[in-house]
C-alpha cells in the first residue's frame, strides 16, 4: 500500500514537474524556486494529458486491450520526458541553477492564510468521500479497464455489451484513472475518490497562482490576498451541484471537473500571456502558441465538448487581440493551433 501511494505521488506530482520543467524555463517567468515549481507542475500535467488523449482514443477505436494502450502511452511518455529532461540539462541548465539559487520569499500573512485553506481542502479530500450518481458509470468504466483489460466494452450499469461506445470513448478520462490504478496497484475507487481530488485541487490552485503573477507582478501582498479570496470562494462555492467548485471538491475524478477547474482556466492564462507578451515585446514566444494546441488536446481528454470550449475560448481571445492591435499574425496562429483538437468532437458526430 505504501509503495502504491508513493507511485501515485510520483505519477501525479513529480512526473508533471519533471515533464514541464523545460517549458517553464524556456518561458523564463519563474522568478523563484516556488514559481518554477508551480509552473512546471501545471505545464507538465497539460503535456501528459495531451499525450494521453490521442493514444487512448486510437487504441479504443482499434479495439486494443487496456494494457497495450497503457504500454503505448508509457513508451511515448518516456521518450518525451527523456527528451525534455535532456533539453533542460543542455539548453536551460544555467537558468535552472540560477533560479534554484534564489531564496524563498515569505508568503506573507495573506499567502499563509491561503495555504491554510488549501491544506484544509486537500485534507478534507482525503478524509471525506463524496458520492455522485455519475460514479456508477465513470468509475466503473475505469474499473473495467483494470479488471477486464478492455475499454468501453461493457455497459457499466448492467454489464451488458456496449453496442455504441462512441458517446464516451473520445474523452477517455476514466482510462487515466485506470492507468494510475494499474501502475500503483491501488483500487480504482480509491484512486478516483482519494488520490485524484488532491491533485486536481493543487492544479487548480497552481493555475490561479500563475494568473495572479500576471495581474499583480511582484506585489506579493496582492497575490496572497487574491489567492486567499479565491480559496475562500472555492471552499464555500458548493452551494449547487452545478458550480465549478462543486465539480472540483465533490467530483474531482470526473473529466468535467478537470476541464472546468483546471484546463479552461489554464487556456485563459495562455491567452492572457500571449496578449501580454505581444503588448510588452511586440512578439510572442512560440512555446505559448504551441501550448495552445497542447491544451486543446488536454481539454478534449476531459470531455467531448472540451475541445469545442477550448477553441471557442481561443477564438474569443484571438478576436480581442485582432481588434486591439490590428495585427493578423498571432491571432491567426492561435486560431490554427486550437483547431486540431476539434478532430475528436467531429469524429463523435460522424460516428454517432
Amino acid at each position: 500500500m505504501i509503495l502504491g501511494i508513493l507511485i501515485t505521488i510520483v505519477i501525479e506530482l513529480l512526473l508533471p514537474i519533471i515533464t514541464g520543467l523545460a517549458v517553464a524555463l524556456s518561458l523564463g517567468e519563474g522568478r523563484s524556486k516556488f514559481d518554477l515549481l508551480v509552473q512546471s507542475f501545471v505545464y507538465g500535467q497539460i503535456i501528459i494529458y495531451a499525450l494521453f488523449q490521442p493514444i487512448f482514443v486510437f487504441a479504443i477505436l482499434k479495439d486494443y486491450r487496456f494494457s497495450k494502450a497503457a504500454m503505448m502511452f508509457g513508451a511515448l511518455l518516456s521518450v518525451v520526458v527523456v527528451a525534455l529532461m535532456a533539453l533542460t540539462l543542455i539548453k536551460y541548465r544555467k537558468d535552472l541553477i540560477r533560479t534554484l539559487k534564489v531564496k524563498f520569499s515569505s508568503p506573507g500573512m495573506w499567502g499563509i492564510a491561503a495555504l491554510v485553506i488549501l491544506g484544509i481542502m486537500i485534507l478534507m479530500s482525503f478524509i471525506r468521500t463524496y458520492y455522485d450518481g455519475d460514479d456508477s458509470y465513470y468509475v466503473a468504466a475505469a474499473a473495467e479497464g483494470v479488471n477486464s483489460d478492455s475499454m468501453y466494452k461493457k455497459e457499466p450499469y448492467t454489464g451488458d455489451p456496449i453496442l455504441s461506445p462512441y458517446r464516451y470513448l473520445f474523452a477517455p478520462f476514466p482510462m487515466w484513472i485506470a492507468f494510475i490504478s494499474k501502475l500503483s496497484g491501488i483500487k480504482v475507487a480509491a484512486v478516483a475518490h482519494t488520490f485524484m481530488p488532491w491533485c486536481m485541487i493543487l492544479l487548480s490552485a497552481a493555475v490561479l497562482y500563475m494568473l495572479s503573477g500576471y495581474m499583480f507582478k511582484e506585489d506579493g501582498k496582492k497575490r496572497g490576498m487574491f489567492m486567499f479570496l479565491t480559496m475562500v470562494l472555492i471552499m464555500f462555492g458548493d452551494y449547487s451541484i452545478h458550480t465549478p467548485e462543486n465539480f472540483l471538491l465533490a467530483r474531482s475524478r470526473q473529466g468535467k471537473a478537470a476541464l472546468a477547474s483546471f484546463v479552461l482556466p489554464f487556456m485563459f492564462f495562455l491567452i492572457y500571456g500571449i496578449i501580454k507578451d505581444y503588448n510588452d515585446r511586440k512578439k510572442v514566444h512560440p512555446i505559448r502558441i504551441l501550448m495552445v494546441m497542447v491544451t486543446g488536446f488536454a481539454g478534449a481528454l476531459c470531455s467531448t465538448l472540451g475541445g469545442v470550449l477550448c477553441v471557442s475560448l481561443v477564438l474569443t481571445g484571438a478576436l480581442c487581440m485582432l481588434l486591439t492591435y490590428r495585427k493578423f499574425k498571432y491571432p491567426f496562429l492561435m486560431a490554427v493551433c486550437s483547431m486540431p483538437c476539434l478532430i475528436f468532437p467531429i469524429l463523435y458526430f460522424v460516428m454517432v
